[in-house]
């Protein structure tokens, strides 16, 4: 898998010994299988090969239009990465009060993938704007045991001045000073906000998937 993409391949993010079942390669393309609650596909390169089990699965790069056998494209979002020594300095606070977020996140970023609860969180951070909280987010560990950052969320009357590439960019120095070399995240395709973001903090996209799964 790393040939696909080094030491950043984003195959390794999503890759959980405990829930891993199944991997075929061909000569340019790899189809991963995980288990769970429900069969979940991953695919990368011009043809992967597809296992009929798959209830659920994001395709890099899909060539499958709006179908994929009985699975229906469900939306496209994008996959980044960086190593996070390529960001020096930069302050994230931690955040501890789990109502607040769940507020913050409610008004500010409902569709959120992770909240507070969620086992894989490291850490909560935030940076302020004064007294207030300006925007916060979350250090997450995968199964697979790399991490990611996510539910980044800025208050609405304060987006456009900063505070997410600040939090960003301290996010990825923590996690740089906990040893974490690498750090992925994902986000929505129609999202150009903070695809801008992200990239002028220094990360890079890996993968552009389309999500499939039953009707």
């Amino acid at each position: 898998m790393r040939a696909l993409g080094g030491e950043l391949s984003p195959a390794l993010f999503f890759l959980s010994p405990l829930r891993f079942e199944w991997c075929e390669r061909t000569g340019d393309s790899l189809s991963l299988t995980l288990s769970g609650d429900q069969c979940y596909g991953l695919g990368f390169g011009p043809h992967p090969p597809v296992n009929i089990s798959w209830t659920e699965c994001s395709i890099d790069a899909s060539r499958f239009g709006g179908r994929l056998g009985q699975l229906e494209a469900q939306g496209r979002w994008d996959f980044y990465a960086m190593e996070t020594a390529r960001v020096s300095g930069g302050v994230a606070l931690v955040v501890h009060d789990d109502g607040f977020i769940g507020d913050f996140l409610t008004e500010h970023a409902s569709h959120s993938q992770v909240w507070p609860g969620n086992q894989e969180i490291v850490n909560w951070f935030g940076v302020r704007d004064g007294a207030e909280w300006a925007s916060i987010g979350a250090l997450v560990r995968w199964e697979s045991g790399l991490h990611v950052l996510a539910s980044v969320a800025t208050r609405g009357d304060l987006r456009g001045r900063g505070f997410a590439a600040a939090l960003v960019g301290g996010i990825v120095g923590e996690a740089w000073r906990r040893s974490v070399s690498i750090l992925g995240l994902g986000v929505d395709h129609e999202n150009v906000a903070a695809q801008r973001t992200y990239e002028r903090v220094g990360f890079t996209v890996l993968a552009n998937f389309t999500s499939y799964a039953l009707a």
